[in-house]
């Protein structure tokens, strides 16, 4: 009896090894995505449409599907993104275009909207599943990846002809503001303040967010933080301004 239960064991191992010899599971977390050739777009509302470059890094095809998003990153935003959704192969670019269709905005100061852009790859079925002929196909090595579709979104500041300059020819009028454990920013201009970086006295601040325009926003304080305050923004080309500095009132 101990013989024949010790024969059942080697032949269970035996045939388990087989089995994984045949078929190799590897699964790997992976996140796919596209990129876009500017990093924010300055939208005029008398605008015909606007064009962005688009590139698939990968060397595989993927689906690229965009949309224009309010500040909310919720709702949908007037305007349209065409194509819509197409194929872009491996390592090549195009060109999407952004065209308003309608909305009411502000015509004195900067409105932010969202333009996100997905990169779709293709199903794990679609790779291996199946030969040049369609049909299905035994391989040893199968790959599950975990596949992660991430949204790329940019920023898309419609700016009314009203306003002249840049954002970084004013960001050095940001005002600010403590109030026990918090730093209010109140800005005073037309546009948006995109902070890049946000430092009191040797202190940096790592929660940093935008300011909107003719509002103010309220950035929390590390225990002990004293000094001036340190900012710099994000220009419209997507770089980074001087450093500007201020006494908190």
């Amino acid at each position: 009896m101990l013989l024949l239960m010790t024969w059942c064991m080697l032949s269970m191992s035996s045939l388990q090894s087989i089995a994984a010899e045949k078929i190799k599971v590897e699964k790997n977390s992976q996140e796919f995505g596209v990129k876009l050739g500017v990093s924010r777009l300055i939208y005029s509302p008398g605008s015909t449409g606007q064009n962005i470059s688009v590139s698939n890094p990968s060397d595989y095809p993927m689906l690229v599907q965009s949309r224009v998003y309010s500040e909310d990153m919720k709702s949908k935003a007037p305007f349209v993104v065409t194509p819509p959704l197409f194929r872009l192969d491996g390592l090549q670019q195009n060109n999407l275009r952004i065209i308003r269709t309608g909305g009411d905005f502000a015509k004195d100061r900067e409105t932010l909207q969202w333009l996100c852009v997905k990169g779709i790859p293709p199903k794990a079925d679609d790779l291996w599943a199946k030969d040049k002929e369609g049909k299905p196909t035994v391989n040893k090595a199968v790959s599950l990846n975990l596949k992660l579709s991430v949204d790329n979104c940019i920023k898309l500041f419609v700016r009314p002809e009203s306003i002249k300059g840049h954002p970084d020819d004013v960001a050095s009028s940001l005002s600010w503001g403590r109030h026990g454990s918090q730093l209010k920013a109140v800005n005073d201009t037309p546009f948006y303040m995109n902070l890049s970086s946000l430092k009191v006295g040797n202190t940096d601040i790592s929660d940093i967010h935008y300011v909107p325009p003719f509002s103010s926003y309220t950035f929390a304080l590390p225990k002990g933080t004293a000094g001036k305050v340190y900012w710099t923004v994000v220009t419209d080309y997507g770089g980074v301004s001087k450093v500007y500095q201020a006494d908190i009132k």
